[in-house]
């Protein structure tokens, strides 16, 4: 008699691994050998992972997909479906999720037992110099946050739960709050990528105009942190702080100059490319010198179960881009993103950086991604035609950030509701209104004083 089959979920599954690598590599030679073929390769393969996505994605992501082939339907029925353009555009969004898959892994080094350990140490060190669970909350989620995105906050909620149980609740609160502030400079975070290279403006002039935003506000949302009734944080050391605390600490400075180091050095290449060439990089070398130094092969072991991991539970990211490419072309063919970009500028153009602000807070609040969100617009507006494209960027990335907590369709609210058992509702806009009120102001006054410097 037989035993019980797989489901066709795990069967598929299987599956994903194999070709995400197909994936990946399609991706690499479109991107530095490009060329009919390996184009094909690279969407053949993102296709096919598509399809093995979208049934077992959220009830939001098939109802995306329904609408964006519901425009695609449109388009093909008014005779406006542009096999060319649509087949030239979709390497972008794929590439979207290639990036996210690599950056997946990014946080490798910080996953290994003993820089979990010197975290933990880090936090103690912290608790005894008078600094609250939340302001140690705060700490890691932002600068774990840079390279580990959202992920940070799976260490928070560890380390939070074990040395303060009571408030593990308002030390994600403000994780997620002080997590916030890193996509305005990290050029690890997809966003800010994909925002450096729809303005054409320059990382360290995006720095420039976005940094004294970032540590201003960072600042302001540690001391409120601290000043709230919380207990210090009993995290007992397993270990004393050593050359490893330091490393935790200068690894994500570190990989963010690197990958501002080799688009410096490879103008030819894009931000994006950029993001997934280096911390490929970094991390292999890691697992590499990692392996050497233990001389067993259990680091590259745990790497590889990693990306296979990632690979496996990627569904969510092709759901999303590969839908989302779908709708923002068929849109352009419609000529429906022309009303958008045709009030944009109209206005005048000191309230072109409010403006933009607005749509990418009101967007991303009504449920669109907010990279799709900053790949519509500029479809729909030429961001890096204008006369000031640090100016957008910051508008674009400032508008975003105030509604990054407020609405329950980003994955900083999914994440912080996955681990805290509440309802993206409760954890984010219920918890937070105040705070994304504050920022959506604070952002509008500093664009306005920008504004009139910079243009």
């Amino acid at each position: 008699m037989k035993g019980p089959q797989p489901s066709i979920r795990k069967r598929a599954d299987r599956l994903r691994p194999a070709l995400g690598a197909v994936f990946l590599a399609g991706y690499a030679l479109h991107t530095f050998a490009p060329g009919s073929f390996r184009t094909a390769a690279f969407l053949i393969s993102g296709a096919v992972l598509y399809l093995l996505s979208v049934p077992w994605s959220s009830a939001f992501h098939r109802g995306l997909v329904a609408v964006s082939f519901g425009l695609l339907g449109v388009a093909v029925a008014t005779g406006r479906f542009d096999t060319g353009r649509f087949l030239e555009g979709m390497p972008t969004y794929f590439g979207v999720v290639a990036v996210l898959l690599v950056l997946s892994v990014a946080g490798y080094p910080l996953r290994a037992a003993r820089y979990e350990a010197q975290i933990r140490a880090l936090v103690a060190a912290l608790s005894r110099r008078g600094a609250n669970v939340r302001t140690t909350a705060g700490v890691l989620g932002h600068g774990l946050g840079s390279v580990l995105d959202v992920g940070a906050f799976v260490l928070v909620d560890v380390i939070s739960a074990r040395a303060a149980p009571r408030e593990r609740l308002e030390a994600l609160k403000w994780a997620g709050r002080a997590f916030s502030f890193a996509p305005l400079w990290t050029n690890l975070n997809v966003f800010t990528a994909t925002t450096i290279v729809l303005t054409g403006v320059t990382y360290p002039g995006l720095l420039s105009v976005t940094l004294p935003f970032a540590m201003i506000g960072l600042a302001a949302t540690l001391l409120a942190a601290q000043r709230s009734k919380a207990g210090a944080a009993e995290v007992a050391e397993a270990e004393p702080l050593d050359r490893r605390a330091l490393a935790v600490l200068l690894y994500p400075v570190g990989l963010v100059a690197a990958v501002a180091a080799v688009n410096l050095m490879l103008p030819g290449v894009s931000l994006t490319a950029a993001i997934s060439l280096t911390v490929a990089a970094v991390v292999l070398l890691a697992a590499g010198v990692a392996a050497l130094v233990l001389r067993r092969s259990s680091p590259l072991e745990r790497l590889v179960r990693e990306a296979r991991a990632a690979l496996t539970a990627s569904h969510a990211e092709f759901a999303l881009f590969g839908s989302a490419g779908v709708l923002v072309l068929s849109l352009q063919m419609l000529g429906a993103l022309a009303p958008l970009g045709a009030l944009l500028s109209a206005l005048p153009a000191w309230l072109v950086a409010p403006a933009l602000a607005a749509v990418m807070g009101a967007g991303f609040m009504l449920g669109i991604h907010v990279i799709p969100l900053v790949l519509m617009v500029g479809a729909a507006f030429p961001l890096d035609s204008g006369p000031a494209p640090a100016l957008w960027a910051a508008a674009i990335l400032l508008g975003s950030q105030a509604a990054i907590l407020l609405t329950p369709f980003s994955s900083a609210v999914t994440m912080l509701a996955r681990l805290s058992g509440l309802h993206p509702l409760e954890i984010g806009p219920q918890r937070n209104w105040r705070f994304g009120l504050a920022v959506a102001t604070a952002a509008l006054l500093y664009l306005g004083l920008l504004s009139p410097l910079l243009l």
